[in-house]
């Protein structure tokens, strides 16, 4: 085990376990517990998934909920704005855009912001709920698959805990919990329903969720926004409306175009089976014989940023200098303080300002 960010808990997040699963080598050398590298330039200019949810993450805010849509609406595509130009600020750091990078970015922000608008007039009438929670990270204690009511600690008696982050957490009219999965989609096809029911991070946040609060969920709201270009019909179209019976109950789908909507019941057994699962993989995590060992593919390869020091490994050249020039042990925590929807209870910015023009539109 690691000892470049070694605390009184051993804490685990999602990231590193789907690491773990897809390959070991990539997981010793990026997670936090283990050697704790990260790139030190980042991938890509700008990720606009990350965006639109820091958007959606100022529409939803619970201390805004109550105010005017049109003073909202604004500060959220105002925070898509903001988003894109700190990742490309971050990008250009070290490194000039290309011409064809700068086309890409402005052709992107100019996309999310219609399609931004476009989702507010949508999700008017199906923002059924009052949201409690947004972007809020907290740690949950593992229980012991053997005995859920003793917690699971490592081989040295540090106890485990795993670290989430869900995207928004809402009640809705009938005073049901559900966690809301924002999702942005590239593809031509909305996902098969399938995909939604098997999806391990709206399991593991949901499990997570339920120890954390000690509520009952009701399940996942699928939130997805695709990225089309604008049709001046589909907001007075036909809304396409899908209903399917499963073991949790009726799920829902709404969807046009470049917008769906699924309300996924879940049930307690599949909830509670996926957190087993999860405490079992930390043991396997923690376990101090822990074989380290490369599992290569390109579905996995091509996009992970530890592909060049891994390739030293196999090749057998020196990996060494290659993570002395382009990585570095991280510093930074998971969670900014003073973020929008910190659990610590600042009060971010974009709060102040939109409280100031509330108060100056009410007067």
């Amino acid at each position: 085990m690691g000892a470049n960010y070694v605390g009184v808990n051993y804490v685990a997040r999602p990231w590193e376990s789907r690491l773990f699963r897809q390959c070991r080598r990539a997981w010793d050398l990026g997670a936090r517990e283990r050697q704790n590298y990260e790139p030190i330039e980042p991938a890509q200019v700008f990720s606009f998934s990350e965006a639109i949810h820091d958007a959606l993450d100022v529409y939803y805010f619970p201390g805004m909920w109550e105010w005017n849509r049109e003073i909202v609406r604004p500060l959220a595509v105002a925070g898509f704005e903001k988003s894109m130009r700190r990742q490309r600020n971050t990008y250009t750091q070290t490194r000039e855009l290309s011409a064809e990078q700068v086309e890409d970015w402005d052709r992107h922000l100019e996309l999310g912001t219609g399609l931004l608008w476009r989702y507010f007039d949508w999700a008017r009438d199906l923002d059924r709920f009052t949201p409690i929670g947004v972007a809020s990270q907290f740690d949950i204690s593992l229980p012991d698959p053997a005995d859920p009511n003793r917690g699971l600690i490592t081989h040295d008696s540090r106890p485990l805990q795993y670290r989430v982050r869900i995207d928004l957490a809402v009640i809705d009219d009938h005073d049901l919990y559900w966690l809301v999965e924002h999702r942005v989609v590239t593809g031509s096809q909305w996902p098969e329903l399938d995909e939604l029911r098997l999806d391990e991070q709206a399991l593991t946040r949901s499990w997570a969720w339920q120890l954390a609060f000690l509520a009952k969920l009701e399940g996942t709201i699928y939130n997805e926004l695709r990225l089309t270009q604008p049709d001046n019909g589909e907001l007075t179209s036909p809304v396409k409306v899908r209903a399917v019976p499963g073991p949790g109950g009726i799920t829902t789908q709404r969807s046009t175009e470049s917008f769906r909507r699924t309300h996924l019941p879940r049930t307690e057994t599949e909830i509670a089976r996926h957190g087993i699962g999860v405490a079992l993989e930390m043991q396997d995590m923690t376990d101090p014989s822990v074989r380290i060992y490369p599992n290569p593919s390109w579905e996995s390869c091509s996009g992970c940023a530890y592909r060049p020091p891994c390739l030293a490994m196999t090749q057998g050249t020196d990996e060494n200098s290659v993570l002395e020039t382009s990585y570095r042990k991280r510093t930074s925590e998971d969670f900014e303080p003073g973020r929008l929807g910190s659990v610590w209870g600042f009060v971010p910015e974009v709060y102040r300002v939109a409280e100031h023009r509330a108060r100056g539109a009410e007067q």
